[in-house]
């Protein structure tokens, strides 16, 4: 059975919500991924929690900062148990790697107790337009998607973030294969895009360009009327998935 690739992104939400909806969802979400919950339940609480109900449990502080600073805020996440942190790439080479070395001498500690935290450079947000990414970065927005990627795989980083638009692109560059892709602003047909989100795509198409897992809020936690619950949202979903996935196969047929 292949990898559930959906994880479920509480944002927005009280730890209580954010617990019964992650509970609700058991056995349908892939995962979870927790930012603000991170502030909100504090980070070990959030993790612990959401491990109950997800293989895999995505802790989302996006840290940046002097490389020992982040190397003691990951050994912290991999205590608690974390399967995936977010660090920005933009943090450069030397932190990346000492994200990495601290998430595994946890490891070396804490195995088969716990599980090896993986590190997760984000690229560009996915709010950011065209406009906005040439006036911080000083380049369009594959070219700069592309840098902080090369920069992660030095790093020996091996998952990245970066929207679904970017997916096609960086099929083209066969060194970075090893890379997995995790892609926010991922919105399905039947809901409207979210006004925080530039570069979006439904779930076949960020699936079809080769994504491991695709991050979704709103469309599960807050789904149209039309649709349902949030059970109804994710399977739905998840039928979208599986009928990418099914196209691919008959495509390599």
């Amino acid at each position: 059975m292949k990898e559930n690739p959906v994880l479920v992104a509480l944002d927005g939400m009280s730890p209580e919500k954010a617990y019964e909806l992650a509970e609700t969802l058991k056995g349908l979400a892939g995962g979870f991924k927790a930012n603000n919950l991170l502030d909100a339940a504090g980070p070990e609480n959030a993790i612990r929690e959401l491990k109950k109900y997800g293989e895999t449990v995505m802790a989302d502080p996006k840290l940046h900062d002097i490389p020992s600073t982040v190397a003691n805020r990951i050994e912290e996440y991999a205590n608690f148990g974390a399967d995936l942190v977010t660090v920005m790439a933009g943090g450069g080479i030397e932190m990346m790697c000492a994200a990495m070395d601290s998430a595994e001498k946890v490891f070396e500690v804490k195995r088969p107790k716990l599980p090896l935290t993986r590190v997760v450079a984000v690229t560009v947000l996915t709010s950011l337009s065209e406009e906005e990414c040439q006036l911080i970065y000083h380049m369009p927005i594959k070219a700069a998607v592309l840098s902080f990627a090369k920069d992660a795989f030095i790093a020996g980083i091996d998952a990245i973030v970066c929207s679904p638009q970017e997916l096609e692109f960086l099929n083209r560059f066969k060194y970075l294969d090893s890379i997995d892709r995790l892609t926010p602003g991922i919105t399905p047909l039947w809901f409207i895009k979210p006004a925080d989100q530039n570069r979006v795509t439904p779930p076949s198409v960020a699936i079809k360009n080769r994504a491991s897992k695709i991050i979704i809020g709103r469309a599960i936690t807050k789904p149209p009327k039309e649709i349902g619950t949030p059970v109804d949202a994710i399977q739905r979903i998840l039928e979208e998935v599986e009928k990418a996935r099914e196209e691919m196969e008959a495509t390599k047929k």
